[in-house]
């Protein structure tokens, strides 16, 4: 339980901090979550893959919007994953 002792105060981002206009060149913190995620998707059962080639995605509200479809898909695979066979 929190107490006044261990309370962390977090400020809020500024207005600037997000742009869904932003092209995704400029915010390689959200490229790289982007790739991330595309990693995770790609162990979905392929009924819940978006289908989406991220090398379209070019802004951050893009980038936003695959993140939200991808933990979606997440959430609804209740955390299964396939493992990613290659081929011999």
């Amino acid at each position: 339980m929190a107490t006044p002792d261990n309370i962390i105060r977090v400020p809020k981002p500024g207005r600037e901090a997000y742009d869904p206009h932003r092209p995704l060149s400029k915010n390689t913190l959200i490229k790289h979550q982007v790739e991330h995620f595309h990693e995770a998707e790609k162990n979905l059962p392929l009924e819940l893959q978006t289908g989406i080639d991220i090398t379209t995605i070019k802004t951050e509200g893009q980038a936003g919007d695959y993140i939200r479809k991808v933990t979606t898909a997440i959430h609804k695979s209740g955390g299964v994953v396939e493992k990613v066979r290659k081929a011999t």
